[in-house]
């Protein structure tokens, strides 16, 4: 399986905040003293790509060193992880990962790498609750109303995702469990397309990261029917949560985390996380991608707590993967 790599322009280079690791006579690391690089496995322009480059121009400010983004499509974001996994362990080599990357044992075993192993996680970033929406052509005020119209029309209601193993996948999964109801699985590569499809009346739903699909939503042409989060996004307040619905058990949303190879000394991983940590208390950050839709963590983000996340939020998914039977290739 060959990734596709598609590289963007890098960021200028702009004043450091944060002084280097300096090179002693003890033998310490200079780091950061060339570009790094944030590897992700979403597409240019969906959520992923979004945020991290909200986040790389920062990023780039704070450590003195371009930030180059690299995206390697493919596996639903493993084959981005796995070339982080198998980077060399110095710091230039950071992954902006989700969820979808943590579930490869069960989506995609025969990749050459193992998650848990073989990347270090470094710092939280945000949080996405997903969108259930629809075009204006499907005949529905409300989440209930879509459902009974599913039940009248048993898999000809269709829904668009992007990914198996994907969040939105998965949502779409414990939506239809809890609903009783069967959509048609429509899989996209690209999120432009599937709203494209959507809008045009060629898909019903769309299942997607709320921050691809805000600015359709704000103009009219995708309405949402419920967000997966435990509390209304403060951009859409008339739109009700997921449990609001009457679907607790469907609760989810995407998180952005970086991670850097196994074995990346410690002192690089600890000043990955304060630069992190340093963009995070960015007012005009914070209210920019609050538009969109996004959370941001606000303290305790240390690797140890991300770590302790991450064992959490793969057993829960991990058992809806093998509860449903999905694998890769599906």
């Amino acid at each position: 399986m060959n990734p596709i790599i598609i590289r963007a322009a890098a960021f200028a280079l702009v004043t450091c905040a944060i002084p280097a690791i300096s090179a002693a006579s003890d033998g310490a690391i200079v780091y950061p003293d060339r570009h790094l690089t944030l590897i992700i496995g979403g597409p240019p322009g969906g959520g992923t790509d979004i945020l991290a480059r909200k986040f790389s121009d920062r990023i780039s400010t704070l450590l003195g060193q371009r930030v180059v983004i690299e995206y390697r499509l493919g596996a639903s974001g493993n084959l981005a992880a796995m070339a982080v996994a198998q980077a060399k362990p110095d710091g230039y080599s950071i992954l902006f990962g989700t969820r979808s990357s943590t579930l490869h044992k069960t989506m995609y075993p025969a990749l050459e790498y193992d998650f848990f192993r073989d990347l270090a996680p470094v710092a939280m970033m945000a949080r996405m609750p997903i969108g259930i929406l629809v075009g204006n052509h499907v005949g529905a005020n409300n989440l209930r109303d879509m459902i009974r119209l599913s039940k009248g029309r048993p898999d000809r209601i269709s829904v668009a995702v992007l990914g198996v193993g994907t969040t939105s996948h998965l949502t779409s999964v414990l939506l239809q469990e809890a609903a009783g109801i069967r959509l048609q699985h429509v899989p996209y590569t690209e999120l432009s397309r599937a709203i494209t499809d959507v809008i045009g009346g060629r898909v019903d739903l769309l299942i997607t990261q709320l921050s691809g699909a805000m600015s359709h939503v704000t103009a009219g042409t995708l309405r949402a029917l419920a967000v997966t989060s435990a509390e209304r996004v403060a951009t859409l307040p008339g739109v009700p949560t997921i449990a609001e619905a009457g679907f607790p058990q469907v609760s989810a949303d995407e998180w952005f985390a970086a991670f850097v190879p196994t074995g990346t000394p410690p002192a690089i991983v600890a000043k990955l996380n304060h630069a992190i940590n340093e963009v995070l208390t960015d007012h005009a950050l914070r209210e920019d991608v609050a538009k969109m839709g996004y959370v941001l963590p606000l303290s305790g983000n240390t690797p140890k707590t991300l770590e302790k996340f991450l064992t959490d939020d793969n057993m829960r998914w991990t058992k809806v993967l093998q509860d449903h039977q999905i694998a890769g290739g599906q």
